[in-house]
Parts: C-alpha cells; sequence; structure tokens
C-alpha cells in the first residue's frame, strides 16, 4: 500500500519500507485520481510550477511517439508542445505525466521539470515491494507442482517482449500444500494461454529445474511419461537434449535477453545484440510462438549474451520446493543442489588463537563444503549442506521479506558494541550510517555493553538493521551477564542485521527463523583487525544500495579470510528499498599507463531493467547484468575516482575511491 501526503516543500510519498521526497512548494488543486500509461498503484494529480527530484536518472517518452525514453541529460532540455510522460528510478517508482512545453535539468545529483506557468500533471506510484496477491494450493508432488508453474506467470502482464521489464512482472502466487489443487479464480482468469507447453517427466527435480523458462515462456507444464523434456506449441517442437540444467540455462537466456533488445518500451540499451544485425522484425514478434520460433532459428554461437545474475539451488523436497515462487519473482535459474569436500586452504585456517577474537572461549563452527554452481553471479542455496560462495537462504527468509516496516519511512539502525576492544569498528559503522541518514533516511542509536535482556530486546524492537559488534560462543552473542542465545529469542523484528562475531552462523540462522529476512555471520574464528575491515565496509556499501549478499562479496574481499564470512537467509534484500540507483563496481586493470574501467552492475531485482554508468562510459542506459568498458589516461582516471563513492577492484584487490587515488598519487 502507498501512501501520500502533501508538506510544505511539497509531496511525501511511502510504503512501509521506503519513501520519496518529491519538491513543488506551490503545488495546488491537488487530488486523487488521473490516468498513466503505466501500471501504477496509486496516482495523484495537480497543478505545479516545478517539480524536483533527488536523482539525476530518468527517462522521457513522447506519447505521441515522438521519442521513446530518452534519457536526461546534464545539460538543460526544452521540451516543445507534446504530452509527455518522465520515468523515475526512485525506491517508490515513479511516474509523471504532463504536457509541453518545459524544461528538463538534471543539476547537482538531482532533476528538475519546470513549466512556464502552473501546469497541470499527473504523478503515478508503484512500489517495487510486490508480493504474492494468491496462494496456490497442490499435493507436494511432480503433478501438483506442474499446475502450480502453469500459473505461476499470472502476474505477468503482457505476452510480448515488454515482459522482460520488471516493472511488468508481478509476484507469483504463493504455495501451500494440500491434499488436492485449488487455484483462486483470479489467477486462473490472469493466466495467459500463449499456446505453448512444457511436458517433463513425473520426477520434482525436472520439474523444478524447467520452471524458470516455463515461467517466463508463459508456458502450460504437462507431465507425460517416459518423454524427454520438451517445448511444443503450434508448428513448433523443441526438445531439451543433453543436460537439463544447461539447456534450461541456455534457452532462457536467449529468450529473455532477445526480448530485452526487441522490447519497444523504455530505452535503447548498449549492451546486446542489435536486432536488425540478426534480422528480428520487431514489429512482428508480438506473438509469442512466432518469437519463440525466430529465436530459436538463430545460431547460438553468434550470440554475445550477458551471464545470468541468480541461480537458486533447491533439492527437490517438500519445505525447500516451497521457495520456488520467491526464486521465480527474482528471474533465478533453479538448479539442483551438489557439494563436494572443501580443501582446507579455502578458508585459511590459522592455528595463531592468541590473535582471535574470544580465543578464551569456544567458538561455534560450521563444516562448511565447497558447492558446485552453474553459470550464474549470486547463488542462492536451500539445501541443508552449508558451502561457501552462496547465500544460505531459507523459505521462511523469502516470507519474511514480505512484511515491511511500519515505521513512518523511517529505517531504524542500531549498532551494539559489547566487545570492548572493539571501540574502532562500531564508532566507524555508526559515523558511517550517519552520514547516510539523509539519503535513505536512517535514524541510528548506539548502544554499548548489553545484557542478555537488553540485547533480545533489541532484536524484538522493530529495526532495518542491527549491528552486533562482540564475541560468540557455542553459548551464543556474549553480553556482560553471559550469552545469549538466538533460539531464546521469541520472535525477531530486526530485518536485517550483521553479526560480527567468531562463529556467529547458528546464531543467525535462529534470528531468520524467528522473523529475520537476512544478515552476515561467520563461520568460524576471525581476527579482530580483520573483523574491523570487513564490518566497516559492509555498513559504507549496504547504506550504497549493495544487497546484502553482494555487500557481503565485496565487503570480504579486503581481508584473507574472506570465505569465513557468509550471508543467511535472503541475500538479495536491499535496505530501505534503496532502488533509486543501482550502485555498480568499478573493475579496473592497468596496462602501459593507462587504466582499462569497467562499470559493474549486479541487481538481483530488476532482471531486464537498466542503468546509467557513474562517471565511465558515454552516459547511454546499459542492461542491468552488463558492463559498460572505458580506457582511461592516468588524469582521466583519477578524475572519476574523485567523483564517484562506488568500490574499485584494482588489479584484483579491493578499494574504496578515495584510497586507491592516495595509492597512486603517492606512486607519481
Amino acid at each position: 500500500m502507498i501512501d501520500w501526503e502533501v508538506t510544505m516543500s511539497g509531496l511525501r510519498v511511502s510504503d512501509r519500507r521506503a519513501a520519496v521526497e518529491i519538491a513543488a512548494p506551490d503545488w495546488g488543486e491537488f487530488y486523487a485520481g488521473g490516468t498513466l500509461p503505466r501500471p501504477v498503484d496509486t496516482t495523484v494529480s495537480g497543478q505545479v510550477s516545478k517539480l524536483g527530484f533527488g536523482t539525476p536518472r530518468a527517462t522521457i517518452t513522447s506519447l505521441t511517439g515522438a521519442n521513446t525514453g530518452t534519457p536526461v541529460g546534464d545539460e538543460p532540455e526544452e521540451l516543445p508542445h507534446d504530452t509527455y510522460l518522465l520515468d523515475v528510478p526512485a525506491p517508490i517508482e515513479t511516474s509523471v505525466r504532463f504536457e509541453g512545453p518545459a524544461t528538463v535539468h538534471a543539476p547537482n545529483r538531482s532533476l528538475e521539470v519546470s513549466f512556464a506557468g502552473h501546469q497541470s500533471v499527473t504523478l503515478g506510484f508503484r512500489s517495487p515491494f510486490r508480493g504474492p496477491e494468491s496462494t496456490i494450493e497442490i499435493p507436494p508432488t511432480p503433478a501438483g507442482f506442474a499446475r502450480a508453474i502453469s500459473h505461476l506467470h499470472a502476474g505477468i502482464e503482457t505476452t510480448g517482449p515488454e515482459k522482460s521489464l520488471p516493472a511488468l512482472r508481478g509476484h507469483p502466487s504463493r504455495i501451500e500444500y494440500a491434499d488436492d489443487v485449488t487455484t483462486p479464480e483470479r489467477v486462473v482468469d490472469a493466466t495467459a494461454d500463449t499456446g505453448i507447453e512444457l511436458r517433463v517427466p513425473a520426477d520434482l527435480g525436472t520439474v523444478l529445474a524447467v520452471s524458470p523458462l516455463a515461467y517466463y515462456l508463459q508456458a502450460a507444464v504437462r507431465i507425460e511419461d517416459g518423454i524427454t523434456p520438451t517445448i511444443t506449441a503450434p508448428g513448433l517442437t523443441h526438445r531439451l537434449d543433453g543436460d537439463l540444467e544447461t539447456a534450461v540455462t541456455s534457452l532462457l537466456r536467449r529468450v529473455f535477453y532477445l526480448d530485452c533488445c526487441c522490447r519497444q518500451a523504455g530505452p535503447d540499451l548498449s549492451g546486446l545484440p542489435d536486432p536488425d544485425a540478426l534480422a528480428l522484425d520487431r514489429n512482428r514478434l508480438s506473438d509469442p510462438v512466432r518469437r519463440l520460433a525466430a529465436y530459436l532459428e538463430l545460431d547460438e554461437a553468434s550470440l554475445e549474451l550477458p551471464e545470468w545474475h541468480l541461480a537458486t539451488y533447491i533439492p527437490p523436497e517438500r519445505e525447500p520446493a516451497r521457495a520456488l515462487p520467491y526464486a521465480l519473482d527474482r528471474m533465478s535459474l533453479v538448479q539442483s543442489p551438489e557439494t563436494r569436500p572443501l580443501d582446507g586452504k579455502e578458508l585459511l585456517r590459522r592455528s595463531l588463537t592468541d590473535f582471535y577474537r574470544g580465543a578464551d572461549r569456544q567458538s561455534a563452527s560450521v563444516d562448511a563444503v565447497e558447492p558446485v554452481l552453474g553459470p550464474a553471479r549470486s547463488h542462492a542455496w536451500l539445501d541443508e549442506t552449508v558451502p561457501i560462495d552462496v547465500f544460505n537462504a531459507r523459505t521462511e527468509a523469502f516470507e519474511h521479506g514480505l512484511s515491511g516496516l511500519d515505521t513512518d519511512g523511517r529505517l531504524p539502525f542500531i549498532v551494539v558494541q559489547n566487545d570492548p576492544e572493539m571501540d574502532g569498528e562500531h564508532a566507524e559503522v555508526a559515523r558511517i550510517y550517519e552520514d547516510h541518514a539523509s539519503e535513505l533516511p536512517i535514524d541510528v542509536t548506539v548502544h554499548e555493553g548489553l545484557s542478555c535482556e537488553e540485547l533480545s530486546s533489541v532484536f524484538q524492537r522493530p529495526s532495518a538493521f542491527v549491528h552486533y559488534v562482540g564475541h560468540c560462543d557455542t553459548d551464543g552473542l556474549r553480553c556482560t551477564d553471559g550469552n545469549l542465545s538466538a533460539e531464546s529469542i521469541p520472535e525477531c523484528n530486526a530485518q536485517t542485521f550483521f553479526l560480527n562475531a567468531c562463529g556467529s552462523f547458528y546464531e543467525g540462522e535462529a534470528l531468520v527463523e524467528r522473523g529475520s529476512v537476512a544478515g552476515g555471520v561467520t563461520f568460524s574464528k576471525v581476527l579482530n583487525d580483520q573483523a574491523a575491515t570487513v564490518g566497516t565496509t559492509f555498513a559504507r556499501l549496504l547504506v550504497y544500495g549493495f544487497s546484502i549478499d553482494r555487500a557481503m562479496q565485496l565487503a570480504r574481499r579486503q581481508i584473507m579470510m574472506g570465505k569465513n564470512y557468509a550471508v543467511v537467509g535472503d541475500g538479495t534484500h536491499v535496505l530501505g528499498g534503496r532502488r533509486d540507483r543501482h550502485p555498480g563496481t568499478l573493475i579496473v586493470d592497468r596496462t602501459q599507463g593507462e587504466f582499462s574501467v569497467g562499470y559493474d552492475v549486479l541487481p538481483t531485482w530488476t532482471a531486464g531493467g537498466w542503468y546509467y554508468p557513474e562517471a565511465v562510459g558515454d552516459g547511454s542506459p546499459h542492461l542491468n547484468g552488463t558492463t559498460t568498458e572505458s580506457t582511461l589516461d592516468r588524469s582521466s582516471f583519477l578524475d572519476v575516482l574523485s567523483s564517484i563513492d562506488a568500490p574499485v577492484i584494482y588489479d584484483g584487490q579491493f578499494y574504496w575511491p578515495e584510497e586507491l587515488a592516495s595509492k597512486l598519487r603517492s606512486q607519481k
């Protein structure tokens, strides 16, 4: 649900997780209502002479067809008489319909639309957090899941290539277990009849593996004994021969990314094949069967497509399989979990215990294993084993993520310092959060030396994030009067957390079971200085807008024992719904005095969306998951470092831009 209210400076719009402020100090005659050519949750109309937004990124589309999805530039642009739609990628997606003439300007990392006088406008808002609106009941059998998957795509609002836009893919229905299949009438009515079927044998692992392809193709799934998984449609038959997971991944990448280049909504994106060069006529691809046939005719070897963003590893078992709708909502691959013994060198176990945190106490440790990972950049794991290099998800974690914070759009952050030796870390992370309080917005509270009862109360209090700095023993998180076991907490209302303590994995799991969405944990003992490094880096990455898992992937690169850190719960979760920016990472290599600079963006929620590279590239929009490439001289690269706050991977090492700039200047 989205609420809006008029303020002294304009309009404040909020849902239960995020809020945006729109500057409109002279807005008058406002009222609910109005129409937009976009799916939105609510609209508000009125008259205004100027609108301001807290992001410089937006696209303008002429509703008469004069242009489609033109990015707003840094220089003022005069728009002539016409009807326009402005799309702003704020934490709550915002669209504005207005009549020209108007001036659009993006000064000082903000956006302004101004008119000659008072002009009628309609604003529409859509929450990016769209939970399932219905529940499908099935028996936990291959046939039951086949029936459910045949309707999980009911939330997709079109059968054309525009379904590759994340805004047009509603959340799939929940799955609950019952003796018989029950599908709500509204879901049946919304299920598209594309004519495409996916026929599979009565094996639950096979049904789960084909589900992402069936979901995106909007196909009906049919059980047929002894069949090789096969796609059928009028005039079309395509067998998924060979390794099934490989075949599904290959075809899904093909149809999804080709849809991204052939859709006629949104801007033309860099980093994708040219449909004209592939002889694909966009005007003849609205029919889903004809479009699939055209894509299948292309030579796969000639297609340069991005790597997939996410794979979810679901064993064919009753409870993990209930997570399927959440995996499909994120456009994830679904694969079978497989592990092998972990080489001891992977965790760099050390024997110098004098330097470990809490060396006088017994830390809980985890027997981690090495996962066999598929072709994706991020990995969710729902098996009982505990691998490195994945986030250890739980069905309940995804479910907890559907609930928001009833805190009037504010984000309570709590820092707990229960280790006097770690004053530096807790002070630094508190400063980082407070420095960004005006952007998210954050309310920061710091506690020191808490008792078991006081720490339990912290976790039971509604908050967006709890950052615990201290020790963890086999009995729980260490407090001034003993140890707090997370299993003793009746309900955890901290959405996310970081337990920066030795062997905190099981305590983190217990917090997720009791209500949290996700958190950072450790597998075993960690060094004091390394823990502080990871803690402060993790804090800065979170408020910059990275997901929990991506923030941990990057933060742990700074230390030797990085694989000792992991994420439990839904690692795709982003604090405060911060979707106004697509946080990226600079990937830099130096060759012969020049710098090869790539800007890399990996959002796991918005497959099919786009981003604008910060400070590098030509400023054109790029598909999420693709990387911009630039070659810069030393002076230009130093200018880039001074203008961004993004993390940098330079010759394989992690730096903040100011750190790398200082290093390069010292080498002069």
